[in-house]
């Protein structure tokens, strides 16, 4: 008789990869905006203040809002799947996958906390 691999908590496992490929969409279409704006100010194109102004935005703002959070959301499901695959008791399992919630949730939340204060 086979023995059958705990299959852990996501079953089937369509949702995180749901989650991930989406999240992973969010980022190819977001992730390059930040480099272009650091390639515009290295150049010259445009100035300090500028840049602030550009990030004062509320479009930047919700647009840097999107980033992160899809930043946070596919790191989050990718170490998630690891820790299933990989850490073999459930206890560790589910310390490691919260720790990871938590920090990740910490981060997201100071990070936005600084975006929406940039404005005053």
């Amino acid at each position: 008789m086979k023995v059958r691999k705990d299959q852990g908590a996501a079953r089937s496992g369509f949702e995180d990869w749901y989650w991930q490929r989406l999240s992973a969409i969010v980022l190819a279409l977001l992730l390059p905006l930040p480099f272009v704006l650091i390639i515009a100010v290295y150049s010259g194109r445009v100035d300090q203040f500028g840049l602030l102004d550009l990030l004062d935005h509320p479009l930047s703002r919700l647009l840097h809002t999107l980033l992160i959070l899809a930043l946070i959301v596919h790191a989050y499901m990718g170490l998630k799947v690891i820790c299933e695959d990989y850490v073999p008791h459930i206890g560790w399992r589910v310390t490691l996958i919260g720790a990871m919630l938590v920090v990740m949730s910490g981060f997201g939340i100071w990070w936005l906390a600084m975006i929406w204060a940039w404005g005053g």
